[in-house]
């Protein structure tokens, strides 16, 4: 692509095969939480512009960029350019992304375009050529902050030695310039980032980071909602209220996607009236709405004339001639065969401007991809740092550092919580908590059965029949352990694989890792990133399961148990204490709850032999880890009648009930619209009052049946107990639901608010 120092070249060579292990296995970090797709393969060999290579190109970019505002401001203004003969007026005029209804929507600051993605290569002869813009949806930005970051810890001696110039006090630029362009009456305007929910996990983990990047909240259209002469968000618990005002929307959705009354009924259902608002000025969308015409391949054609018509300059960038087939200059890259030789390889880039305070700003970096035979891979861009220049520091972030700093420049904004972001805190929480049972579960189910199975004894073969069945009860997979025959060896493995693998089987432990990974995705812009990580080891090791090399089942579960408490930890150590994190508590606490519940139904529901007794409430005791503390409360032998009695009454145990339903209670208190909200009060008073009422020994106590058998299980008080506080603790998370996260209802089914 560019010259590249021999220097950097040496150690781009002394990569080789290990750098391609480091970077395939820093890929699985990149969208770890997404267990149906791949992880994107990397190559550790950047592609390297000198500075000579990125003014040419960077200086092009803006004026491309300047351009595209132009005529955009043109095109949904006045329209001067459909009068000119070099615009392709049928072409532009029949074109879908043109959308009158956004015709003179003002925008705030000295642009509309807010942001561009251009891909770009350069050819042979060594001249810049623009194959595409993105101008409606502009993407690229997470994926290149991660590409670095990438790349910096996996080949971390290249990074260090090499100049180049980085890429956050970029995004420092772009961040202040959004605020200031949307600050309003002396106060900090409040910008949300607009995504879908259906985008594909690429798509929404740029998307995630770019919000991160620029200190906003991800929302959908379910959170959006105009109606009261502005768009408010809708946040959790206020039916009522308003809500935050929102002045600036940063969509990352087409715009014929936005809003169903201007623009046509749409799949995402959109947000009425928002197009309304934009032209009053009341919000701010960016990209503007109708900025997919700016796409249009005609259009693309005729931007060299009409850039001498608007801007009197000549066209730095030329558009790629889609009937010319272009030979492209190649970048140093490993070997795609697997030799230890560096090749070169034709790439395309993909870079980003956005609007700076002075202007338009390129990215001092961006996303290379190959284009030949061979396995396409991604690679970061780096720019380079000239020799007779300082190292890009503070100041090339935007001006001095007691200017940047100055108390009265900076205007803080309260973050804001919306109605899915709650909803998926609050299942992150139980997702998580369901993951851990039920690996625990099958942990020591798989260690008890290894010793029973290997006994011929009455109590050994009911316990480990009631252990199994307890398995098909808690994670509800029926028919499960049920219909099988617990003595065969083979289908008991063949059924805990199941459960391992099967994503598709509501219950599995897979499923359920799956929709841990899927909210945790969806909270990328929330959540340490040191969670990332542990997914992709979660994520690996539920891939060795099913695999060729299977590890010993018990070894893969204890790595998912290990996993959860990282995650648990990690999350618990970086997340401030505000509603969101009430809202996980919450679920955290309702599922464990639920699922000690389930377990001791399960496995102490029935009064049986002594001995088949005692290793049942010794499994109950490992799956809980309360072993060490029943030995320390009562120093004896388990007893169902002492477990159960620790279990509901030791508030002191982290996996006891009463530990649950203390936490619970806490995070209940600290709600919003908790006092005034009998629905979320009586099923939790209920709950409370009819567990502090159970004795150990009246709930182990028999009833008696007509025709039983002796010696056969028979029923407990506690099965109907615990029945009846699990209907408690689902209307509770019912309530919770309907309260804090379910839309209003004044959303019709066609997505068209009633205003």
């Amino acid at each position: 692509m560019t010259s590249t120092p021999q220097a950097l070249v040496d150690e781009l060579a002394a990569l080789g095969p290990r750098g391609r292990r480091r970077a395939a296995e820093a890929s699985e970090t990149m969208i770890a939480s997404d267990v149906s797709a791949a992880p994107p393969s990397l190559d550790p060999v950047p592609v390297v512009l000198d500075d000579a290579s990125w003014t040419e190109l960077s200086c092009g970019l803006v004026q491309r960029v300047r351009l595209l505002d132009a005529l955009y401001a043109d095109l949904y203004g006045p329209r001067t350019v459909l009068a000119s003969d070099v615009a392709p007026v049928g072409e532009l005029l029949g074109d879908p992304g043109y959308l009158r209804s956004a015709l003179g929507i003002p925008a705030r600051g000295a642009h509309h375009l807010f942001a561009l993605t251009s891909t770009v290569a350069r050819t042979a002869d060594g001249a810049w050529v623009v194959l595409e813009d993105t101008v409606d949806v502009p993407d690229g930005a997470g994926l290149a902050l991660e590409l670095r970051r990438v790349l910096s810890r996996c080949a971390p001696s290249l990074y260090r030695s090499t100049e180049l110039r980085r890429l956050h006090p970029f995004f420092d630029t772009v961040r202040t310039t959004l605020h200031d362009r949307i600050r309003a009456d002396g106060r900090a305007g409040r910008t949300v980032v607009l995504t879908r929910d259906d985008a594909d996990p690429m798509r929404a983990f740029d998307h995630s980071w770019l919000a991160n990047l620029l200190g906003a909240p991800v929302v959908s259209v379910a959170d959006l909602r105009t109606g009261t002469g502005a768009l408010t968000l809708r946040l959790p618990g206020q039916d009522s209220d308003h809500g935050d005002a929102v002045d600036a929307v940063l969509r990352l959705i087409p715009s014929p996607l936005l809003d169903p009354l201007d623009l046509g009924p749409t799949p995402l259902g959109g947000v009425t009236g928002l197009v309304e608002a934009a032209r009053c000025g009341d919000v701010e969308v960016l990209n503007p709405l109708g900025a997919g015409l700016l796409e249009s391949p005609a259009l693309r054609a005729a931007l060299p004339d009409l850039c001498r018509e608007l801007l009197h300059e000549d066209l730095q960038l030329r558009p790629a001639d889609p009937s010319e087939e272009l030979e492209l200059a190649g970048a140093l890259s490993l070997d795609p065969a697997g030799g230890d030789q560096l090749v070169e390889r034709p790439v395309t880039l993909r870079m980003l401007v956005m609007a700076g305070p002075d202007g338009y700003e390129v990215l001092p970096g961006g996303v290379a991809t190959t284009v030949d035979d061979g396995p396409a891979v991604l690679k970061d861009v780096w720019v380079t740092v000239p020799e007779t220049s300082a190292t890009p520091g503070r100041e090339e972030a935007g001006g001095r550092l007691d200017e940047a700093l100055a108390p009265s420049a900076v205007l803080a904004s309260y973050p804001a919580m919306t109605r899915s972001i709650g909803s998926d805190l609050f299942w992150f929480g139980r997702y998580l908590e369901r993951v851990d049972a039920t690996a625990r579960l099958l942990r020591t189910v798989l260690d008890t059965s290894n010793d029973l199975g290997s006994e011929r004894s009455p109590s050994a073969r009911t316990a480990q029949q009631v252990l199994l069945g307890a398995v098909t009860d808690i994670t509800a997979t029926a028919p499960g352990f049920h219909a099988l025959d617990v003595r065969d060896a083979e289908q008991i493995l063949t059924e805990i694989s199941g459960l391992l693998t099967d994503v598709g089987r509501p219950g599995s432990l897979a499923q359920s890792y799956a929709a841990l990974a899927q909210t945790t995705r969806t909270l990328r812009d929330l959540i340490s990133d040191d969670v990332w990580p542990v997914i992709a080891r979660m994520r690996g090791r539920f891939r060795t399961f099913d695999g060729a090399d299977q590890a010993p089942l018990e070894q893969g579960l204890t790595d998912i148990v290990d996993g959860c408490l990282t995650l648990s930890g990690a999350v618990a150590d970086s997340m401030p204490r505000t509603l969101g994190w009430d809202l996980m508590e919450a679920g955290r606490k309702i599922e464990r709850t639920l699922s000690l519940l389930a377990l001791l139904r399960a496995t102490l529901g029935h009064r049986r032999t002594r001995a088949t007794e005692a290793r049942i409430a010794g499994a109950v005791a490992q799956i809980t880890e309360s072993g060490a503390s029943y030995r320390r409360t009562y120093h004896a032998a388990v007893q169902a009648e002492l477990l159960l009695e620790l279990m509901l009454d030791d508030s002191t145990l982290p996996r006891s009930i009463a530990f649950q339903l203390d936490r619970l209670s806490g995070a209940l208190d600290r709600l919003p619209e908790v006092s005034p909200a009998p629905d979320l009060r009586a099923p939790l008073i209920a709950l409370r009052s009819r567990i502090t009422s159970w004795e150990p020994r009246e709930l182990l106590r028999r009833l008696e049946e007509p025709g039983e058998v002796a010696g056969s299980a028979a029923p407990t008080v506690l099965l109907a107990e615990i029945d009846a506080a699990t209907d408690s603790l689902r209307e509770l998370a019912t309530a919770l639901e309907n309260r804090f996260f379910h839309p209003s209802e004044s959303t019709s089914p066609w997505g068209v608010d009633d205003v």
